[in-house]
């Protein structure tokens, strides 16, 4: 019992840890847009950040590392495990672990590891399925006629409906034909 409220203790303090944490972005990367946010080192002979002067971004440190007992864990308390097919649920412990299917698995595939898991009691931390509409280009083309009809010179269109604008548009258009 101990080691549980210990745990949910440090998952608490990884929070406000992760809360605290400064977002570690690239030297610089503000300046050309070919530079990428993602953390690089600064290596520079001169480089501010590199020296860690004020005012400057913060640079990593394993200071800023969570606590190693729930260390990439998810914030649930369990272990994740990466799922690709529904054989891999066998090894997977419901009371210690959860599943993520992976992002290459399939609608087809990821329906089938979804109703596995719910037979097993598993949970997932990832259960949508990606659905992919798919269409006739033909009917859409034969819909599109049906809304829009071709307008000849001939016709008029009017878009309002007072009798007695109808009615002035009706005499200018006699007299233009005159």
């Amino acid at each position: 019992m101990t080691d549980q409220t210990e745990r949910k203790r440090l998952l608490r303090l990884r929070a406000e840890m992760k809360k605290r944490r400064p977002t570690f972005r690239r030297e610089n990367y503000y300046r050309l847009k070919r530079i990428q946010t993602s953390w690089r080192r600064p290596k520079g002979i001169d480089s501010k950040m590199r020296h860690k002067l004020r005012g400057k971004r913060k640079v990593v440190q394993t200071g800023y590392r969570g606590p190693k007992a729930v260390r990439g864990l998810h914030p649930s308390g369990r272990e994740l495990v990466q799922v690709f097919r529904p054989q891999d649920l066998e090894d997977v412990d419901p009371e210690v672990q959860i599943a993520q299917i992976g992002s290459t698995v399939g609608s087809r595939k990821r329906i089938n590891i979804i109703n596995t898991a719910e037979d097993l009691g598993i949970h997932i931390v990832n259960p949508q399925i990606r659905r992919i509409e798919t269409f006739d280009e033909d009917e859409e083309f034969v819909e599109i006629e049906d809304e829009f009809e071709l307008l000849d010179e001939e016709d008029d269109l009017l878009l309002v409906d007072d009798e007695d604008l109808d009615e002035d548009l009706d005499d200018d258009l006699l007299e233009e034909d005159d």
